[in-house]
């Protein structure tokens, strides 16, 4: 708790020095806008909203500044401002209001365009660019970090004390039951040394003995064999042999029947173990899931047919395999895999579904969206896939985690659902409409509240509940503290603990494949032992020798300047070639690469200078030329490596570096341009040679590619290099990841298909619910005081809409990033039948699909990809101290050891002096109390400015920052004298 205390302090902080900075830059000038010439009272927008305006006139206007057309309307001071006046930077709450939803990422862009349209663009860009980049990039991550931190803490107090606690228990157990056993054991000495004992008995005792210790050690074995795997596999051969030993039925007659029986059910049993059928059970899964697929919007009637006889096959396949296996296993054992519980559930609703839609075809429960569930079957093939089986297996041991979070999740949304029930329930009810996000009922407050947490378009949810408590002349500013708090502790940080759940279980993950992989190295290694040891002696000189030579030549690195390659350049240019070695020697100057960075650094400037509208204008002829002479110097860079280098066939030569790969492209392809630019004429033949120039403009702007080289100089920065690594090594792990979320993705976007098709269709005119009837033309009244507008109806599909696979896992995709999510929620809760228009919250219900997938792909699923890179850079820190002794904090207290340096204070020798005195007062500890309460007090200075101010207010606030402006000079003239300019 204190170090997310510590971390709320820093955010604080950083949104109050960043609203002190917008007051003084931004405070009223968002109140200015456009007004009409012949209603002064009338707002001309720009487009749906008024757009702030520049006053300074049209030939003083800044650059990227708003100016109102002179001929209709001017610019004015007494718009109330964008969102109701609540985004501002009149006083300092609002500056803070507004700078905290800057940071959250949400809006940031319009508040942007807004102060370019009122200031200019020329300078605003530095304001808001530190703001993003330090609040939200930066601070708002250090939750993040925190939350990691504490939970692997907490994991690991909890797996100690549960470890600890089964050790305890066990060794009580071993101590009760070898108390047990030792006497037994000294019965069994006491019987067997009286006399009226016989030799059978003696026997008898010595033979259980026996039979005890075998036991012990096969289930020892059996122990250390067992499989992990949570299938029917999992059972070992000592259930079928009781299954064996069972009971036979002797009756008479009937005794051979009951034992065919049984051997066939042995049969049975043992062929669906065998690999064959379990891929054939996922290959009419896959089956089964493509006929599903294959539906969509407006199908031909052919298609229908054969996905309704398709489903029954299939069911009726899927029955038989689950009437066999219940046979073959019996009831106990089929029913304790839950892939089996899951595979009965999904039958006994398709069945029930099937039933249901004969007798009544116009309803339907959808059950039969789970048919796609059927794919998570495929996971059972990850045993045969070591690292992505480990990852399985780590997240199903997470859901322990994610319940409990999930569960505090449920009570976080229900207690703000309910609170906000009581402050806004019914305060959004306005005279045009009622936004869909409201709290008039449990339901919708409940979606609200959850929108909220996914961070869209929360401040428009904020806008409005301080709009309906301040139209009553209420302080409706005081409600944002809703809003902020759930944002805060939702958002920021119960949904944070998600992704601290990720990077523990792909840690976890992680570790089992490191543990396997280093046990199959273990064998490995033993292996090839045993095979040295049966080649012999000779043998194992032989290999000791060669593993010897590679250690020789990493010893003996060059340290000096790098050496010429000791093979005949391009068959040309031997070591001792004049040329070569001229060339050997510019490439490997000092400052070639810094030159060559310089020209790169340069041409991009160029290249993103060009005027790509007057593509034949003199700036770009001049350009052209600097580019004429930018290719001229990768051209003579590529020539003297070549000639250094080689082309191809030896080591070390130029084209086996994919950099300078890259280089020679863009260079060959420049070249080429450059020469069929050149070869146009005059005549016929330049229709030609403009075509091929104009084909060629894309070759052309490969040269753009050349701005990439600086990357070469990664290697040299070892932070830049790590961190480059990490990247590189992130994007090899993250294919059992992509796989996993593809698979998932896939699934939701198929039951999507099943509860959507068709029915996100829709009529301009919203009294029209049907295409047949949307014809004709309407009225759109867009205020009381316009006249209305005569538009023409139209019936539409939704931008976003789940009519086919494709496009539904697409609109998931767009619902996964969070832009716009929703509407197409809305959309979909407003959904009614195949061909009919919305009515908005027609069925509520369909929100839990949206809550689901949340939890799964942006709450989770997402997070993992985050997490890689996390796991992945922890790693590559740890990966640099394997070859040493010391860990991460040894080596950390060395390097603090090494960089320490003594605490030095300055202080005047001649202690008579007025420079002594005047160093004593300003060293002084109540000297840097006092100046500490100035800088408070100044602090609160710059917070108390507002918009129109009363100018006697605003000469009070300027004498007293005069005042402490005069204090501040002082002190900065006492140290100067104190301590001197050095």
């Amino acid at each position: 708790m204190a170090p997310l205390l510590q971390i709320g302090l820093l955010v604080l902080f950083a949104i109050v020095i960043f609203a002190i900075i917008g007051l003084e830059f931004y405070c009223g000038v968002l109140h200015r806008t456009c007004y009409s010439l012949e209603n002064l009272e009338e707002i001309v927008k720009e487009g749906e909203y008024p757009t702030p305006c520049n006053k300074d006139g049209q030939e003083m206007l800044p650059p990227g500044a708003y100016y109102c057309n002179d001929n209709i309307s001017m610019c004015q001071d007494k718009w109330e401002g964008p969102n109701f006046g609540i985004t501002s930077f009149d006083n300092i709450g609002l500056a803070m209001l507004t700078v905290f939803q800057c940071i959250t990422m949400e809006g940031w862009t319009a508040i942007l365009y807004w102060t370019n349209d009122a200031l200019g663009s020329a300078y605003n860009w530095i304001y808001f660019v530190p703001l993003i980049v330090l609040g939200s990039f930066f601070m708002l991550n250090l939750v993040l970090g925190v939350l990691s931190g504490e939970f692997a803490k907490e994991r690991e107090r909890v797996e100690n004390r549960q470890a600890f606690l089964k050790l305890r228990r066990q060794q009580q157990l071993e101590r009760e039951l070898n108390g047990y056993v030792e006497w037994i054991c000294k019965a069994e000495e006491v019987i067997l040394a009286e006399e009226r004992t016989s030799e059978e008995e003696k026997m008898r005792i010595m033979e259980a003995r026996r039979r005890a210790a075998a036991k012990r050690k096969k289930l020892k074995a059996l122990g250390k064999s067992r499989s992990t795997d949570t299938e029917e596999e999992d059972e070992t051969e000592d259930v079928d042999d009781a299954y064996l030993k069972s009971k036979v039925r002797n009756q008479g007659a009937c005794r051979r029947f009951w034992r065919a029986e049984k051997s066939f059910r042995y049969w049975i049993r043992h062929t669906v173990k065998q690999q064959w059928f379990y891929w054939c059970v996922i290959i009419l899964v896959f089956l089964n899931t493509a006929c599903v697929a294959a539906e969509h919007y407006n199908q031909p009637p052919f298609l229908s047919d054969f996905n309704y006889f398709a489903e029954l096959g299939f069911l009726g396949v899927f029955i038989f395999e689950m009437l066999i296996k219940v046979y073959a296993l019996g009831p106990r054992i089929y029913f304790e895999s839950s892939f089996n519980r899951f595979d009965c559930a999904v039958i006994s609703g398709s069945i029930f579904e099937v039933v249901w839609s004969h007798f009544k075809p116009d309803s339907s429960f959808g059950l039969s969206v789970l048919r796609a569930l059927r794919l998570l079957r495929i996971f059972k093939v990850t045993k045969y896939w070591s690292s992505l089986r480990n990852l399985v297996i780590s997240l199903l041991s997470s859901m322990r985690s994610i319940i409990s979070l999930l569960f505090l999740l449920f009570l976080f949304i229900l207690i703000f659902a309910l609170l906000g029930m009581q402050l806004f329930g019914g305060a959004f009810n306005q005279k045009d409409e009622t936004p869909l996000n409201n709290f008039d009922s449990f339901p919708i407050a409940l979606l609200t509240v959850f929108q909220i947490l996914t961070g869209e378009d929360w401040n428009e949810v904020m806008y409005q509940g301080i709009q309906s408590q301040s139209q009553n002349g209420g302080h409706g500013m005081i409600y944002s503290l809703y809003f902020i708090i759930l944002v805060l502790f939702g958002n920021y940080t119960l949904l944070n603990v998600f992704l601290a759940i990720a990077v523990d279980n792909l840690a976890n993950a992680q570790e089992l494949t490191a543990a396997e992989e280093e046990q199959q190295e273990e064998d490995r290694e033993k292996q090839q032992q045993e095979l040295q040891k049966e080649l012999g002696l000779l043998g194992a000189d032989g290999d000791k020798d060669k593993r010897d030579e590679p250690d020789d030549g990493d010893d003996d690195e060059p340290t000096g300047p790098k050496p010429m390659l000791p093979y005949s350049s391009m068959f040309i240019f031997s070591p001792t070639n004049f040329i070569r070695r001229g060339a050997h020697w510019v490439v490997n100057l000092r400052y070639f690469d810094l030159f060559i960075m310089l020209v790169i650094t340069l041409s991009s400037i160029a290249l993103a200078a060009e005027d790509p509208v007057v593509e034949h204008s003199d700036w770009n002829e001049y350009l052209n030329f600097l580019d004429y002479a930018f290719t001229g110097v990768f051209t003579v860079e590529m020539v003297l490596k070549v000639v250094d280098l080689g082309v191809v066939f030896h080591p070390g030569s130029y084209c086996r570096d994919l950099w300078n790969i890259l280089d020679a492209i863009v260079v060959i392809c420049a070249l080429i341009a450059f020469i069929f630019t050149q070869g146009s004429s005059p005549d016929g033949g330049a229709v030609l040679s403009n075509e091929l120039t104009n084909k060629l403009n894309t070759i052309k702007s490969l040269r753009v590619l050349r701005v990439l080289r600086p990357l070469k100089t990664i290697k040299r920065v070892p932070k830049l290099k790590a961190v480059f690594d990490c990247v590189v090594n992130s994007l090899k792990n993250v294919f059992n990841i992509l796989i996993v979320y593809i698979l998932f993705h896939f699934i939701f976007a198929v039951i999507a298909v099943q509860l959507f098709n068709g029915r996100f269709q829709k009529c301009t005119d919203v009294s029209r619910m049907t295409k047949p009837v949307c014809q004709g033309f309407y009225f759109v009244f867009e205020d009381e005081l316009s006249p209305p507008s005569v538009e023409q109806r139209k019936w539409d599909t939704q931008d976003f809409h789940y009519d086919n696979v494709f496009m539904a896992m697409l609109t998931l995709f767009a619902v996964q990033t969070g832009e716009g999510w929703p509407q197409v929620l809305q959309n979909s809760m407003a959904a009614t039948d195949e061909d009919r228009g919305p009515l908005p919250h027609h069925r509520i219900e369909m929100s839990l699909f949206y809550v689901v997938y949340f939890i799964v792909f942006p709450f989770f699923f997402v997070n993992i990809f985050v997490a890689l890179i996390i796991i992945t850079f922890q790693e590559q820190g740890e990966a640099e101290l394997q070859d040493g002794e010391m860990d991460k904090n040894q080596k950390s207290c060395i390097d603090f050891a090494i960089g320490a340096r003594p605490l030095e204070r300055y202080m005047p020798k001649d202690r008579d002096s007025v420079k002594y005195k005047i160093w004593r007062m300003v060293a002084s500890t109540p000297f840097e109390y006092f100046i500490m309460m100035l800088i408070v007090l100044n602090t609160l200075l710059l917070m108390m400015k507002y918009h129109h101010q009363p100018d006697e207010y605003e000469e009070v606030l300027v004498t007293v920052n005069l005042v402490l402006t005069f204090f501040f000079s002082l002190e900065c003239t006492f140290k100067l004298m104190a301590f001197g300019f050095r």
